[in-house]
C-alpha cells in the first residue's frame, strides 16, 4: 500500500500546562556526555476524545517545507545516500514580542526549561542514532525584544525573528524560538520551517506538558522526517493496493494524519515520546546500521525474532519486500521498555508493522484501519496468533509475542507453483479406456520437498472431478534444470468406462499461490461404425407408393454384430419421423471388402401419400461400450411427383336466427383431382367473436350437377353445414378441401367468408293490471298482463314478477303466460297463450311496487324486457272488537276460581271465531296468561252486530289466595292485515 501523496494535513500534538523545570540544565553532564536527559514530570493518562478537552483546538500540520527550485529533481526521501551523522547546531532564544512585557514572557517561557527540553530531545535523537546524531546549544538569547506581535501567524513571526537575528538555515543548524501562548494562534503545539536540507527553524508556544514531546518531534522535522500516519478505511482492511482514490484502490480508505500514536513522528502525549518507527529510523539511516534485518524481496517463507524495539541491540526489527507488489514492510516489536515505557501498552503492546510512504512519512497498519475517534487509538500493534497480509498475499503470522520477544513468520505471496504438463494419453479397449498424466510440480517456497498437483477430468458429459497427486517421482530433468533437489515428478492413471472426448487440466500447488498447468483433450474411444447408405428410391405397389432404401453398417469394435440403424425422413411438410431397423442381411461384398464376418446389410421401405421432396438420412448406433458413438452413414433426397390438390369453393355463409336456435349455415364444393369421381373430406374452421376457432369435418357428398358439368366430373362432391352459435358478433369461416389421392401435393384452401350474427328482439308485452285482494286471513297482490318474443310469436315465453314490500325488501317471482289473449293474438297477429295473472301473498300493510319482465327464450337475444312497473297500497284491515262483560268468582268441584265472561270478532272475518288472550294479576303481582276462543253462542251479539257464528267467550282460571285480582281480555284478530289486536276491557275482583 504506497500511497502517491506527498504533504499530509490533520492533527498535531495536544498540550497541557506544566510548571518549568527547577535546575538549570546547562549544568547537567547530558550536554556533554553521550546519554540522553529526560525531564522527568508526573505521568497522567491520554484524554479519550476530543470534546473532553475543548481547549485544545485541531492543528494544522506542523512542518512546513518551501516548493522545490523549478526543474529540480524530485526523490522519495530528503536524503537516502549515507546515514545522518553530524551535530544540529541550535541557537535557542526566548522572544518578547512587541505586544507582551518582558516579565509575562519569562513567566510563560523561561530559559531553563526551554533548555531542558532541548537536552531531553538531544537524549532521544542520540539514542536513536547510537550517538551519530546530536543536538546542542551554541547561542542562547533571553526575552530577544522583537517586532513581531502574537496576532501575526507563526510564519510571519519566525520571518520577523530570522531577519531581526540575521539568522540563516545552514546544513545541521536550528533556530528554535519559544513565543508565550498556550497555543500558536493556528492551533499548533509547535511549528517548523526547513527549506528542505538538515536543519530549520522552530516556533514553539509557552511552556508545558507537551513542550519536550512536541519539541522533540519537530527536530525529527530538522533531520527531515515528515509524520508518522495511519491507514483509515471504512472497510477496516489492514493493507489496500495503490489506486486513483487519494492514493488508494479502495475509496473507503485514507490516510489518518499523525494517526500513529505509537512513533514520536504522530501525536504527541503528554510527558512521552515513544520510539520513532523503524520506517524512520530507515529513511534517516539512524543507529549503527544493523539494527533493521533487512529481508529483501521475499523468495522463500523465513521466520524471525525481534526483540523490544525500543531497547539497545542489533536485530530488533525486520524489513522485506513484497516479491509481487514491491512495497516495503517493517515490523518491530514495541513493549513498554525505554522510550516505549509509557505507551506501548495493552493493544499497541506487539508486533507493529509500518510501511514508507512519499514524502519522508511513515503508514503504520494496525489489525483494523475502521476509523477510530479521538486522537488515540489503543490498537495498533498486532498480537499473538493474528495475521496481517499484505494486498499482494504474502502473509505475516505472530507465532508468539512476550515483553522480551516475538516471533514472526512470513510466507511471500506472489511465489506461484512451478510445473509442467508433459503428456495425457489414452490406451482403449472395448469396454473401458486408461487415462495416463504425466508431468512435474514444485512449490518454490519447498523446493526441496514434494509438492501436490491436482488433476481435473471433465468427462464427456460435463462431469468435472478431481484427483489430488504427488508430485513424489524422480525428475533429474528438472532438479537440473531449476538447480533443486528431490523428487518432483509426477503420474496419474484413472480407468473410464463413458468413450468420448475428456479433458484434463493440472495445476501445480504451492503453499501460497497454485499455477495453471494447463489443459489437454484426450480422446477415449473407439472409431465410430462405418456404412453406407446405398439407394433411396420410390416404387408404387397397387395403390400404395413407398420410399426404399438400403445399404450396410458395421461396428469395427463388434465386427461380428449385427448393429441397429435408425433412419430419419423429413416429409416435404417439414417434419421429420425415425425409424428403428437392424444391419442383419447378408453382404458378402461388404464382408469381403473390410474384413469382417456377419450380415450387415439393410433394406427398410415406408408407405407415403404426399408427394414433394423427400430426405432420407441413415445412421450406425454402435453396440461397441468404449465406441466414438454413432456416425452418420449418408443423407439422399428423392422428389415424389403427386396429384394436384383439392379444387372447390365455399360457395355461401348465412345466419338464421330462428327462435329456439341460432346457426351458421355453409355450403360448397370441393373434389379431388387425384380422384376426381370420390367425395372427399372438407374441414371447417369457425372463428368466432371472442377469438375462438373451433374446427368441424364434413364430407363433400351431396350431388352438385353444376359442378359436376362444369368441372366435367361425376360423383357427388358438395358440402353443408349447420352449426349451431351463441355469441353475437362477426364469425369467419375458412374451408379447406382434404386431398384423397394416394400422392398428392397436400390439402387446400376453398375459401374464408365472414358473417355477423345478430341479436333476436327483446320481448314485448305489458302490465294491464295490478290490485290487492284480501279475503278473512289472507291478501295477495294480483297482476295480469301479457308478454310475447317476436322471435318465436307462438311460443308462451315466462314472465317474471318483482314484488317491493313496505320494508323495502324484494322478492322475484316467476310465471309462465298460459292465458289466451285473443285481444293480443288479433292485435299482434300471432297465435298462441301469451296472458298472464299473477298471485303474491302479503302479510303487511302499506305501499308495494311490483315491475313485470318479459322473459327471453332466444339462443341470442337482445335480453329481457321491462313491461311496467306500477305501485299499489294494501290498506290496514280493522281490529277485532269486543267486550269484557264481568269477572266474578266460581267454585267448580270446591277450586275456586275467576270467571271472565264477554264477547269478541274480527270484522274481517264476521262469521269466524277468534282467539281471546286473559291476563290476571294475582294479590302478590304477578300476571299470568291464559288463551281460549270467543266460540260461545251469543245471539245477542249476532242480532246486533248482523253476524252470524259464535262470537262469545268465558275463561275459568284457578286461584288459591285470597286479595284482590286484576282480569283484562283482549281480542286476537285474524286478518291478513290487521293493525293489531282489541283491548277488550280490565275487572277487578277479590276473594
Amino acid at each position: 500500500m504506497q500511497t502517491a501523496i506527498a504533504l499530509l494535513t490533520a492533527l498535531t500534538s495536544l498540550s497541557v500546562v506544566v510548571q518549568p523545570a527547577t535546575a538549570d540544565p546547562r549544568t547537567s553532564p547530558g550536554l556533554s556526555g553521550s546519554a540522553s536527559a529526560v525531564v522527568n514530570v508526573p505521568a497522567v493518562d491520554e484524554p479519550e476524545h476530543e470534546h473532553e478537552h475543548p481547549d485544545m483546538p485541531p492543528q494544522p500540520d506542523d512542518f512546513v517545507r518551501p516548493e522545490p527550485p523549478a526543474g529540480a529533481l524530485s526523490t522519495e526521501y530528503t536524503y537516502v545516500n549515507s546515514p545522518l551523522a553530524g551535530t544540529m547546531r541550535t541557537t535557542l532564544v526566548t522572544v518578547q514580542l512587541a505586544d507582551k512585557t518582558a516579565a509575562e514572557t519569562d513567566s510563560a517561557v523561561p530559559m531553563n526549561a526551554a533548555i531542558a527540553s532541548v537536552v531531553a530531545s538531544r537524549g532521544f535523537w542520540s539514542f536513536a542514532s547510537s550517538g551519530r546524531v546530536q543536538i546542542s546549544i551554541v547561542a542562547e538569547r533571553h526575552l530577544h525584544k522583537s517586532a513581531a506581535r502574537s496576532t501575526q501567524s507563526p510564519w510571519d513571526i519566525t520571518e520577523t525573528v530570522s531577519r531581526e537575528l540575521g539568522w540563516s538555515q545552514t546544513s545541521y543548524s536550528a533556530l528554535v524560538l519559544f513565543i508565550p501562548g498556550s497555543y500558536l494562534n493556528n492551533g499548533a503545539a509547535g511549528m517548523t520551517y526547513s527549506n528542505g536540507g538538515i536543519g530549520g527553524r522552530i516556533l514553539m508556544p509557552q511552556n508545558s506538558r507537551l513542550t519536550t514531546p512536541v519539541l522533540a518531534h519537530e527536530f525529527g522535522h530538522t533531520l527531515g522526517l515528515d509524520h508518522a500516519n495511519s491507514l483509515q478505511c471504512g472497510s477496516g482492511v489492514s493493507d489496500v493496493a495503490p489506486g486513483p482514490y487519494d492514493g488508494f484502490a479502495d475509496p473507503s480508505c485514507s490516510v489518518k494524519t499523525y494517526g500513529d500514536n505509537v512513533d514520536l513522528m504522530g501525536i504527541s502525549h503528554y510527558d512521552y515520546m515513544p520510539m520513532i518507527s523503524a520506517s524512520f529510523w530507515d529513511m534517516g539511516r539512524f543507529g549503527d546500521g544493523n539494527e533493521i534485518a533487512n529481508l529483501g524481496t521475499l523468495t522463500a517463507a523465513r521466520t524471525i525474532v525481534l526483540k523490544p524495539w525500543a531497547a539497545p541491540g542489533s536485530n530488533r526489527a525486520a524489513k522485506f519486500t513484497d516479491p509481487k507488489s514491491g512495497e516495503v514492510y517493517f515490523l518491530e516489536l514495541r513493549t513498554p521498555v525505554g522510550y516505549d515505557a509509557g505507551k506501548a501498552v495493552g493493544g499497541n503492546r506487539g508486533v507493529k508493522i509500518t510501511q514508507q510512504a512519499p514524502g519522508n512519512s511513515s503508514i503504520v497498519l494496525p489489525r483494523s484501519t475502521l476509523p477510530f475517534s479521538g486522537y488515540y487509538s489503543n490498537t495498533q500493534a498486532w498480537q499473538a496468533g493474528s495475521t496481517f497480509v499484505t494486498h499482494a498475499g504474502t502473509r505475516v503470522t505472530i507465532d508468539s509475542l512476550s515483553d522480551s520477544s516475538a516471533t514472526v513468520t512470513i510466507h511471500p505471496g506472489g511465489l506461484e507453483a512451478k510445473g509442467a504438463f508433459d503428456s495425457a494419453t489414452a490406451t482403449v479397449t472395448s469396454s473401458s479406456a486408461e487415462l495416463v498424466t504425466q508431468g512435474w510440480a514444485v512449490d518454490p517456497a519447498t523446493s526441496a520437498s514434494s509438492t501436490d498437483a491436482h488433476i481435473y477430468v471433465t468427462a464427456p458429459n460435463g462431469t468435472r472431478t478431481g484427483y489430488a497427486v504427488r508430485a513424489d517421482r524422480s525428475r533429474p530433468d528438472v532438479n537440473s534444470y531449476l538447480g533443486i533437489s528431490g523428487n518432483h515428478g509426477f503420474q496419474h492413471s484413472l480407468v473410464v468406462q463413458t468413450p468420448g472426448t475428456y479433458e484434463v487440466c493440472v495445476f501445480a500447488i504451492a503453499s501460497y499461490q497454485n499455477t495453471a498447468l494447463g489443459c489437454k483433450n484426450v480422446v477415449a474411444a473407439i472409431a465410430s461404425p462405418v456404412g453406407y447408405l446405398d439407394h433411396v428410391s420410390l416404387a408404387i405397389e397397387g395403390n400404395q407408393a413407398k420410399l426404399k432404401a438400403n445399404g450396410w453398417a458395421v461396428d469395427k469394435g463388434s465386427p461380428a454384430v449385427s448393429i441397429p440403424v435408425h433412419i430419419y425422413v423429413t416429409s416435404p411438410g417439414g417434419e421429420t419421423l425415425g425409424y428403428a431397423l437392424t444391419a442383419g442381411e447378408p453382404r458378402p461384398d461388404v464382408n469381403q471388402a473390410i474384413g469382417v464376418s456377419g450380415s450387415h446389410g439393410y433394406s427398410w421401405a415406408l408407405p407415403i401419400s404426399i408427394s414433394g421432396q423427400y430426405k432420407v438420412c441413415a445412421y450406425g448406433i454402435h453396440v461397441t461400450p468404449m465406441s466414438a458413438g454413432n456416425s452418420l452413414l449418408g443423407c439422399r433426397s428423392i422428389d415424389v411427383p403427386g396429384a394436384d390438390r383439392p379444387v372447390g369453393y365455399l360457395d355461401w355463409l348465412s345466419f338464421r336466427n330462428q327462435g329456439e336456435s341460432a346457426t351458421l349455415e355453409i355450403g360448397g364444393w370441393s373434389y379431388d383431382p387425384g380422384s376426381p369421381a370420390a367425395s372427399n373430406p372438407v374441414h371447417l374452421y369457425i372463428t368466432a367473436p371472442d377469438g375462438k376457432t373451433t374446427s368441424q369435418a364434413v364430407s363433400a357428398d351431396i350431388l352438385r350437377s353444376d359442378v359436376n358439368t362444369a368441372m366435367k366430373v361425376s360423383g357427388s362432391h358438395g358440402y353443408r353445414a349447420s352449426i349451431g352459435v351463441n355469441q353475437v358478433g362477426t364469425y369467419r369461416v375458412c374451408a379447406y378441401g382434404i386431398y384423397i389421392s394416394v400422392l398428392s401435393k397436400g390439402n387446400s384452401l376453398l375459401g374464408c367468408q365472414s358473417v355477423t350474427a345478430k341479436a333476436a328482439e327483446s320481448p314485448v308485452g305489458f302490465l294491464d293490471s295490478v290490485a290487492v285482494e284480501s279475503s278473512g286471513a289472507s291478501a295477495a297482490i294480483v297482476s295480469s298482463g301479457w308478454t310475447l318474443e317476436p322471435t318465436q310469436p307462438a311460443a308462451s315465453n315466462p314472465v317474471h314478477v318483482y314484488v317491493t314490500g313496505p320494508d323495502g325488501k324484494t322478492a322475484g317471482y316467476a310465471f309462465g303466460t298460459t292465458q289466451l289473449r285473443a285481444d293480443v293474438n288479433a292485435f299482434m297477429s300471432v297465435t298462441g297463450n301469451h296472458g298472464f295473472r299473477t298471485s303474491v301473498p302479503i302479510s303487511q300493510p302499506g305501499k308495494y311496487r311490483v315491475c313485470a319482465y318479459g322473459i327471453a327464450v332466444s339462443p341470442l337475444s337482445a335480453g329481457h324486457k321491462l313491461l311496467e312497473c306500477r305501485e299499489v297500497n294494501a290498506p290496514v284491515a280493522d281490529i277485532a272488537i269486543g267486550y269484557l262483560d264481568a269477572v266474578r268468582v266460581e267454585t267448580v268441584g270446591g277450586q275456586p276460581s275467576l270467571a271472565a265472561i264477554g264477547w269478541t270478532l274480527d270484522p274481517n272475518a264476521s262469521s269466524a271465531s277468534i282467539p281471546v288472550h286473559t291476563y290476571v294479576t294475582s294479590p302478590d303481582g304477578i300476571t299470568r296468561s291464559f288463551s281460549s276462543t270467543a266460540d260461545l253462542a251469543r245471539p245477542d251479539v249476532n242480532t246486533v252486530m248482523k253476524v252470524t257464528g259464535n262470537h262469545g267467550y268465558k275463561t275459568m282460571t284457578p286461584i288459591t289466595a285470597r286479595g284482590k285480582y286484576t282480569v283484562c281480555t283482549y281480542g286476537i284478530g285474524v286478518a291478513a292485515l290487521k293493525a293489531g289486536n282489541a283491548f277488550l276491557g280490565c275487572k277487578f275482583v277479590s276473594y
